[in-house]
């Protein structure tokens, strides 16, 4: 999870845009975007899922994945436990993003149980990871979960590619270009440095590669 969006308010156009790329590539929203890709896009998977299935994974992902942390964050808000929705200390950081891991994990063993194509569960799977990873990396040090969102993507997006054989090729480069302005905006709003921005990038992409190859 991430709520490490700079709360301030943006004096420049660049910082405006930067503002706007945060927020449009929350990484909390990555899980509903990855099940976007596959399902608008010409693939057999897209194809043998029903639009039923399809609205109703899309609708069940974005509240486990979105919308709970959301809420769970602004509670914690109000109760006086974090001091802004940018959680910029590490401490602040520690139960939000527990929280969200627990929905993470729980979505997955929804699907796991639903007996969804593996494609699905890794997704999630992964995702779950990585927030766990975050949080534990939190403790000692702050790394970006907007770049492990978008890096999981682009893993996500590669290993699918290279296990089911799906041309996703475009998507991949349009990926890594939408990697490089996560980065951008959060190196201009002052939310990271660059060394805290390509790792997380790095953790997310690999996570999520390395399941779609070995799971």
């Amino acid at each position: 999870m991430d709520a490490e969006i700079n709360c301030s308010v943006p004096k420049t156009v660049e910082e405006k845009f930067a503002q706007l790329i945060s927020h449009l590539f929350h990484p909390l929203l990555m899980p509903t975007y990855g099940f976007m890709i596959i399902f608008f896009t010409k693939n057999y998977i897209s194809t043998f899922t029903t639009v039923r299935l399809k609205i109703l994974i899309l609708v069940v992902t974005f509240i486990f994945t979105f919308l709970l942390p959301t809420i769970n964050a602004f509670v914690l808000l109000k109760m006086g436990r974090i001091k802004s929705l940018g959680m910029e200390s590490n401490e602040e950081r520690v139960i939000p993003y527990s929280s969200a891991a627990l929905y993470y994990f729980s979505l997955y063993y929804l699907f796991y149980n639903a007996e969804f194509p593996n494609i699905f569960k890794i997704l999630i799977l992964g995702a779950s990871v990585s927030i766990v990873l975050s949080l534990l990396i939190n403790f000692k040090w702050k790394i970006s979960a907007h770049t492990i969102g978008i890096g999981g993507i682009a893993g996500a997006a590669l290993g699918i590619i290279y296990r089911l054989h799906i041309d996703l090729h475009f998507i991949l480069m349009l990926v890594i270009l939408v990697s490089g302005l996560v980065g951008y905006a959060r190196l201009k709003l002052n939310a990271h440095t660059p060394a805290q921005v390509y790792t997380g990038f790095l953790l997310g992409f690999f996570v999520e590669l390395l399941l779609m190859i070995f799971y």
